[in-house]
């Protein structure tokens, strides 16, 4: 809001910058910056404090509270883009683009305030991805109990080949325990954080189920075909793709 408000005053800032220096633009005179300049000071400014707010949720004895980090980053460089980054799908009139946009016919001058300048995506979006990135890994490691086991491994107790032998039944039962073990701590502790922008829930949303779905439904589509339980196989395998998917729906939804 703040940026919004002094983005019109591009004239009177001008004035000031000609006489004194300041601290973002030490330069005086012809010499002195534009605008432009103030208007990345206070959003590098906002940028660093995001951070170091970030690194208090860090912290947090909770034992989500580094995921918390990440999705704050997540959620205000998110917001950020969306209000003040500027979409290249955007229709403006001929003519050279400023590096700072705004429509004039808005009730509140600076109300559409948008910066091109490459500096801003640049770290903005930096900021975004390396936090999502981030994120992404508690899901991540679920792959770890989703490798392919070697055909020779799997051998039957006799020549029907309905049950698996014991140690090729071991194999596939701790892939799956371990899988489900992981996912039901990963999923309990995550699904009550928050993202409140439906857009930005469902892009995460995407790249959450991105991170480990597709190879767990592979997996499961192959390895539950076997039989290596004689009385346990429906909880070995409680977790069908779909239902999984469905569970991740209600994901970041608890506000």
């Amino acid at each position: 809001r703040a940026i919004r408000l002094v983005s019109p005053f591009v004239s009177a800032y001008k004035s000031v910058t000609k006489r004194r220096p300041l601290p973002w633009d030490p330069k005086i005179g012809e010499a002195a910056g534009e605008m432009e300049f103030f208007i990345r000071y206070i959003v590098m400014t906002l940028l660093s404090n995001l951070q170091a707010k970030a690194l208090k949720y860090a912290k947090d004895p909770d034992p989500v509270g580094q995921a918390k980090s990440y999705l704050f980053l997540i959620n205000n460089t998110f917001y950020l883009s969306e209000q003040l980054g500027y979409n290249t799908s955007m229709e403006f009139q001929s003519g050279d683009v400023p590096h700072i946009l705004r429509n004039k016919e808005d009730d509140i001058e600076g109300a559409d305030y948008k910066i091109k300048s490459e500096w801003f995506s640049s770290q903005v979006n930096k900021l975004y991805e390396s936090s999502t990135k981030k994120y992404l890994k508690y899901w991540e490691v679920l792959n770890k109990h989703l490798t392919t086991v070697d055909q020779s491994d799997l051998t039957y107790t006799n020549a029907d080949q309905k049950l698996l032998a014991l140690e090729s039944g071991r194999i596939l039962k701790a892939r799956f325990s371990g899988f489900n073990e992981d996912f039901e701590k990963t999923y309990s502790l995550q699904k009550e954080l928050t993202i409140m922008d439906p857009s930005l829930r469902a892009r995460l949303l995407e790249d959450v189920k991105g991170a480990f779905l597709p190879k767990y439904t592979e997996f499961y589509n192959v390895y539950s075909k076997y039989q290596f339980s004689k009385k346990k196989m429906e909880d070995y395998l409680k977790y069908p793709p779909k239902k999984i998917e469905k569970m991740m729906a209600d994901m970041f939804s608890s506000y």
